[in-house]
């Protein structure tokens, strides 16, 4: 299973596809299927997608622009740096407030979103 679409196989499909997000320009960009996300870190003023092939890639955009455009898509702020997929979620810590992803990931979870995160899960 390709992870990462090329400009090269079929655009016009992936282009207006919901389920894709595209990195770099819309036309000479790359196109990732959005469950294969796993976790979006933040660096500086621009983000690490992580994906579930285990390579990650570096977007221009700030992890806030991945929060709004990831937000009805299963993915929740759980720390400052860290957005994570809930679909690829195995365990939640809460008494240490850690998440344990898909392969072995294990991420923190802030002392401020500890709570909003708690009730995420529960609505969910």
């Amino acid at each position: 299973m390709m992870q990462v679409e090329n400009n090269t196989t079929n655009t016009s499909e992936i282009l207006y596809n919901n389920e894709y997000i595209c990195l770099g320009s819309k036309h000479k960009g790359q196109y990732i299927l959005k469950y294969n996300i796993l976790f979006v870190e933040a660096y500086e003023n621009y983000a690490w997608l992580y994906l579930n092939d285990n390579t990650k890639q570096l977007s221009s955009k700030p992890i806030g622009y991945y929060e709004e455009l990831l937000a009805s898509d299963g993915f929740t702020r759980i720390h400052r740096s860290y957005l994570i997929n809930i679909s690829h979620l195995k365990l939640y810590e809460r008494k240490y407030r850690l998440v344990h992803l898909r392969g072995a990931i294990t991420l923190p979870v802030s002392h401020r979103k500890t709570h909003t995160f708690s009730k995420y899960l529960q609505s969910a």
